[in-house]
């Protein structure tokens, strides 16, 4: 049976080795259910409307290459709100919209950059610290 795995990037390099992870788990046998996340801060209605999508697929992208370039099918959420608390709430299959818990959450230590993390905070550190599903954070 395959493990519900919820693989959260930012398009940042270290989201790119967390894919890495991910896809070389599948090649040495693990059974993953890979879901792509992609969480953008919140925007207004009007920019909601415009941007949403096309900034989270942007984001996505080079993941998704990656992805498919290995033969790994995968789904794909957009959400929107602090990244760190979005993660937790797909991970736990509390978000209306995550399709049940996951088993496992993979991500990179860092996101877009240091000036993100001393002032909003770890995303990482976030999801350690409140996830109840185990995490694999990937340098």
């Amino acid at each position: 049976m395959a493990i519900r795995t919820l693989l959260a990037v930012d398009g940042s390099a270290h989201s790119d080795r967390a894919t890495a992870q991910v896809i070389e788990l599948i090649r040495n046998g693990a059974q993953l259910d890979v879901t792509v996340l992609q969480v953008q801060p919140f925007m207004s209605i009007e920019a909601q409307a415009l941007h949403l999508e096309e900034n989270g697929r942007a984001a996505m992208r080079s993941s998704l290459a990656l992805l498919e370039a290995a033969g790994v099918s995968c789904k794909t959420h957009i959400a929107m709100g602090p990244a760190g608390v979005r993660i937790v709430e797909h991970a736990s299959g509390a978000a209306a919209d995550s399709g049940g818990a996951f088993g496992l959450v993979v991500l990179g230590t860092h996101g877009l950059g240091w000036v993100n993390t001393v002032l909003v905070g770890s995303v990482a550190k976030h999801v350690i610290d409140h996830c109840t599903v185990p995490v694999l954070v990937v340098r």
